[in-house]
C-alpha cells in the first residue's frame, strides 16, 4: 500500500511538473507573439516614402519651423514645398502662435552646406509635420492621412493645437505624445512617422531622411 502511494505521489509530481513546463512555454509563446505584433504595429507607423528634407534654422531664425525645433514641447509646424516663379517656397502653418508673413513663407534660394537642395523628396506629397511633443521629443510626421491612401492632407484642428483632422475620413489625430494616434472617428492607422530626424542646435541644421 505504501509502495502504491509512493508511486501515485511520484506520478502526481511528474504530472504537475509537466503541466507547469507546458504552461511556461505557452506563456513564452504568448508574450513572444505580443512582442511580434507590437513590433509589426510600430514598424507600420514608419513611412516607406522617400524623404530627404534639409533645413537650416540659423538662416531663418524667426520662422515658425525654427521656433518649433527650439521648443521645449508642444510646438509643431506643417511644412509644404511649392514652386513659385522657378523658386522653391516653404509654406509653414504652425499649430499656435502669431508670426509675420515672412516667417510663414520662406524663400529657399540659399544654398545649404554649399549645395542647392531639392524639395521634391518630402514624403508622399511634399508635406511634413515637424515639431516637438509635449515631452520635448522631436517628431516628423507625413502630412497625408494614412487612412486615406496618403492622398489627402491633414489640417490643424480648430479647437486643439495638438490635434490634426482629415476632412475626408473625419478622423482626428493627437500628436501630444510619442505617436500620432487616432483620437476620434473610425479606428485606423496612426500617423506616419519618419524614423531619421536629426537636429543640431549648434549649427541649426535639420535633416529628415528616409530610408
Amino acid at each position: 500500500m505504501t509502495h502504491h502511494l509512493a508511486k501515485e505521489m511520484t506520478w502526481q509530481k511528474q504530472h504537475r511538473q509537466t503541466f507547469l513546463i507546458s504552461h511556461f512555454f505557452l506563456l513564452i509563446s504568448f508574450f513572444s507573439f505580443l512582442i511580434f505584433m507590437t513590433s509589426c504595429e510600430t514598424d507600420n507607423m514608419y513611412s516607406s516614402a522617400y524623404c530627404r528634407f534639409t533645413f537650416n534654422a540659423s538662416l531663418y531664425p524667426s520662422s515658425a519651423l525654427t521656433r518649433a525645433l527650439g521648443s521645449t514641447g508642444g510646438d509643431f509646424c506643417i511644412v509644404k514645398a511649392t514652386m513659385r516663379n522657378g523658386v522653391t517656397h516653404l509654406l509653414l502653418t504652425p499649430n499656435r502662435g502669431s508670426y509675420a508673413q515672412t516667417d510663414l513663407d520662406l524663400t529657399m534660394n540659399t544654398a545649404i552646406t554649399g549645395e542647392r537642395i531639392s524639395y521634391e523628396g518630402m514624403g508622399y506629397q511634399k508635406g511634413l509635420i515637424i515639431g516637438r511633443s509635449l515631452y520635448g521629443q522631436l517628431r516628423c510626421y507625413d502630412l497625408m492621412c494614412p487612412n486615406c491612401n496618403n492622398d489627402y492632407q491633414l489640417q490643424w484642428s480648430d479647437s486643439q493645437p495638438l490635434e490634426l483632422t482629415c476632412k475626408k475620413c473625419h478622423r482626428t489625430y493627437n500628436i501630444d505624445g510619442e505617436y500620432g494616434y487616432v483620437k476620434s472617428g473610425d479606428k485606423g492607422r496612426a500617423l506616419t512617422l519618419y524614423r531619421n530626424v536629426n537636429y543640431s542646435p549648434s549649427n541649426g541644421l535639420l535633416i529628415v531622411s528616409n530610408p
